[in-house]
């Protein structure tokens, strides 16, 4: 018998995003997902993985309630991270949400003089974005499906999402191709080498079957961001286990 329903889902083996190795060390299981380290590259990744639609499907209206509670905190700290991007780089014009949820950032960057944008595959999110906080620029779907002009953001945000990402490599491919030549891309990601993160991985909170699919450390978020021509221009220390970088066209 089965008492977790994750572990009747069928999964599927990819190759590693960065190297496209297929050489994995199996590090330990989760709600009968595999937690893997990719041999060649040091990537840990959830592989096999639950499918496409497995995945898209824990991305509901409680996920995003989850968010809009908070409203409050999210509000402060997106505020913060607008108005530090827009000091630190000195950028005006054309921002972008990826993963915008409840489109806290996207409200802010508005109140920051920036024509905002926000996009988030979450209908909930959107709505709430669409009704309480009156924002008009925000889409359901993915980023690929907006088809969203090239070199068209000044400022692109993406705030805890890379990690949720199926295929990572059309994703940042997407970004490059829509991020402005002077613009910046802001990204925060959990950090598996951060020093906080427990020594038995296995303990960690951010190790989130179905959610959260690859587990950057700096180097291997280098490795990513090389291979789709984009770089780490800034690095910011934090105190809980996450990368917070700046990112811009090599």
């Amino acid at each position: 018998t089965v008492d977790n329903p994750k572990i009747e889902k069928k999964l599927e083996k990819i190759s590693c995003p960065i190297c496209a190795g297929n050489s994995f060390k199996h590090l330990f299981e989760k709600a009968g997902e595999p937690f893997v380290q990719c041999h060649n590259c040091e990537l840990t990744l959830i592989n096999p993985r639950p499918s496409l639609s497995d995945i898209t499907a824990g991305y509901d209206a409680s996920y995003s309630a989850g968010y809009t509670k908070k409203a409050t905190k999210k509000k402060r700290r997106a505020s913060h991270r607008v108005k530090r991007l827009k000091k630190e780089y000195k950028i005006s014009g054309r921002w972008l949400d990826v993963g915008c949820s409840a489109g806290f950032v996207v409200e802010a960057a508005v109140c920051n003089g920036f024509q905002a944008f926000g996009v988030d595959i979450e209908k909930a999110g959107i709505e709430y974005g669409q009704k309480t906080l009156h924002l008009e620029n925000l889409a359901e779907g993915t980023l690929s499906e907006q088809d969203y002009p090239s070199a068209h953001f000044h400022a692109i945000s993406a705030y805890d999402v890379l990690e949720h990402v199926p295929d990572l490599n059309n994703f940042l491919k997407e970004l490059k191709r829509i991020l402005h030549p002077k613009g910046v891309l802001d990204l925060g990601t959990p950090d598996i080498g951060h020093w906080r993160v427990p020594k038995i991985l296995s303990h960690w909170n951010e190790l989130k079957p179905s959610e959260h699919l690859y587990y950057f450390n700096k180097g291997t978020l280098n490795q990513l961001l090389d291979k789709n021509e984009l770089r780490i221009d800034k690095v910011r220390w934090s105190i809980k286990p996450s990368l917070k970088v700046t990112i811009t066209h090599q």
